[in-house]
């Protein structure tokens, strides 16, 4: 399918969906999921607050279809969505939470039984969330995008954060150095030899 025959297909499943089409909506949100998706874990500390940005850009959708003018602008206006979803979720979440930090690891460390393995992962995490806190929010949603969505596309990942494609590779070599930086600096070297073992 050409670019152009793709952009038409969005405007007819457009208007399928203004007239009650499930299967179109279906359609809709499997054409453009990775890039919303991609966009709300860029901008979300947690996967609960990733999934909530995730479904209320679809409803703001649902809610806003009749204004929606260019389908080729849909995408964009996706993310742009998701983005604004996401922020507005992480300022009432700090609301809650001052540190801000809460659940960024929430669920590495697993229950092994082992006391000594548990409690050296704990502390692990524990500077490992420390260590990703001091990294620069551009880094934060970097690495968050392609921890959780390692089959994105760097295409995908420069629509839902806003970066150049070229610059990914470098900015991620970068953000994965400052991070072992802040480990290093928290003494968490030990601890990552111990559980590596």
């Amino acid at each position: 399918m050409t670019e152009r025959g793709q952009f038409c297909g969005t405007a007819v499943l457009l208007r399928r969906v203004a007239f009650g089409d499930e299967r179109a909506w279906r359609d809709l949100v499997d054409r453009n999921g990775g890039v919303v998706w991609g966009a709300v874990r860029a901008y979300s500390a947690t996967r609960a607050d990733a999934e909530d940005a995730w479904q209320a850009t679809w409803l703001t959708l649902a809610e806003n279809l009749h204004r929606v003018r260019d389908a080729e602008a849909l995408s964009g206006w996706l993310v742009t969505t998701a983005r604004r979803e996401s922020l507005r979720l992480a300022r009432t979440r700090r609301r809650e939470s001052p540190a801000g930090v809460d659940g960024v690891l929430a669920g590495i460390v697993d229950d092994t039984g082992d006391p000594e393995g548990d409690a050296l992962r704990s502390v692990l995490t524990t500077r490992l969330a420390q260590a990703f806190s001091q990294l620069s929010g551009r880094c934060q949603q970097l690495l968050r995008v392609m921890a959780v969505a390692p089959e994105a596309s760097y295409e995908q990942i420069s629509t839902a954060l806003g970066m150049a494609r070229g610059s990914i590779g470098p900015k991620k070599q970068r953000c994965l150095r400052a991070l072992r930086e802040r480990m290093s600096d928290l003494g968490s070297t030990e601890a990552l030899e111990v559980t590596a073992g």
